[in-house]
């Protein structure tokens, strides 16, 4: 009863604990001014850890299979920064507390079930009504743009008010292909994670439509991946009518913003940059002898000079840097993805990291790909064990202090 108790006691603890972890690792800042750094990478880093420091002391870690494998790829990466192509040993260091972060939040999602999908929600719903309101505020009152990341985080976004005849929003993110990027990762986990409900289909809805909202690039093809991810997980859910809600929901903004002329205009009648970024970098990796292609290009710097390389997809970020000894670490991953989940919905969870723009060390990717390697039953089936879990994990605690 009193260990129960203490479970109940410490629930928003958790909650908040978690909102804050999740917070900092899924909206990426930069540092202003004229010569930018890392730092904002470390801080975010070094505070979630902070952040989770007295949740990681009241779980029971147990590192499950599939924390062991990313482990595993983990070490691959360490030993090729270490020994085939050296990397300051400070980004090392932040790669290391990267994946760890992602494997702590991971390991206590099975404990905190509950205050996790409480923590993922409440980041999507602050998401969604800071860019709804954004693109409120700009189409009512009129222009300019007013930025939100700015006032939260001290530097600029990069929002564009008229950008080939549309503007695009970027909410609490640096840009608008920033938030589709993390905010489609986000919603997957919350699809991964939170049971069947009106309010869990809200959700969806809600982030759906909110990255549609940047009117980005990248939100072309994530919106489709989250709604096929979304039909397909909870087939035996979802009806007809919510179906048609979306598909309504999605043409009707289609046809009042333009997006669809603007990106007729932005990839067909023009050179698009982030396109053209992604197939330079491409085309580096292609020219690379098969030496260098076995071996990595290394994780210290890019093959080219200013071709943005991470925006050819964390995967192939991930692969081509590390080569032969990384790919088969990841080999290893995605083997288990198989296993568990089957090769349709193993093939849809891998588009989304396939397609991200984020750095290859980036706890938010991690956390990711631990869910998707997760069996999809055993994770509806650990929601319903969150109470018992937490009042065990604080009574072993408690007996532990007291020894």
């Amino acid at each position: 009863m009193q260990a129960h108790a203490q479970a109940r006691t410490a629930r928003i603890p958790a909650a908040v604990a978690l909102f804050i972890a999740l917070f900092l690792l899924f909206t990426p800042f930069e540092q202003g001014g004229p010569n930018p750094s890392m730092f904002p990478k470390y801080f975010s880093a070094g505070v979630s850890a902070l952040a989770l420091a007295p949740l990681f002391i009241i779980t029971r870690i147990r590192f499950r299979v599939e924390s062991q494998l990313v482990l595993v790829t983990l070490a691959m990466f360490a030993f090729h920064a270490l020994v085939v192509k050296p990397v300051p040993f400070h980004f090392l260091l932040l790669v290391v507390l990267n994946v760890v972060l992602a494997i702590v939040i991971y390991e206590a999602s099975f404990t905190w079930r509950a205050e996790f999908v409480k923590a993922v929600s409440w980041l999507l719903v602050l998401n969604a009504v800071v860019i709804a309101a954004q693109a409120l505020m700009f189409h009512v009152l009129g222009g300019p743009i007013f930025d939100f990341h700015k006032v939260i985080f001290g530097s600029n976004s990069r929002f564009v008010e008229d950008f080939l005849n549309i503007a695009r929003f970027s909410g609490l993110h640096v840009e608008p292909g920033t938030y589709a990027n993390y905010i489609a990762c986000l919603a997957v986990i919350l699809m991964l994670t939170s049971g069947f409900s009106a309010r869990f289909i809200a959700l969806c809805f809600m982030a759906v439509l909110s990255v549609f909202l940047t009117n980005s690039g990248s939100s072309v093809y994530f919106v489709p991946v989250m709604v096929l991810l979304l039909g397909y997980l909870w087939r035996s859910k979802v009806r007809a009518l919510h179906i048609a809600l979306l598909a309504v929901s999605l043409y009707t903004y289609m046809l009042l913003s333009g997006v669809l002329e603007h990106l007729e205009t932005r990839f067909l009648e023009q050179d698009d940059g982030s396109l053209s970024h992604r197939i330079h970098g491409v085309n580096v990796w292609l020219a690379l002898t098969l030496e260098e292609k076995l071996i990595g290009v290394g994780f210290a710097n890019d093959p080219c000079v200013r071709c943005y390389y991470q925006d050819i997809g964390m995967i192939f970020n991930l692969l081509t840097r590390g080569g032969i000894v990384v790919v088969l670490a990841f080999a290893l991953v995605v083997g288990r993805m198989l296993v568990a989940n089957g090769l349709v919905l193993s093939m849809l969870l891998m588009l989304i990291p396939i397609n991200e723009k984020m750095f290859f060390y980036e706890a938010p990717i991690w956390l990711f790909l631990l869910f998707a390697m997760t069996p999809f039953v055993r994770r509806n089936a650990a929601a319903g064990a969150t109470t018992a879990d937490a009042a065990g994990t604080l009574a072993a605690a408690g007996a532990a202090q007291g020894r």
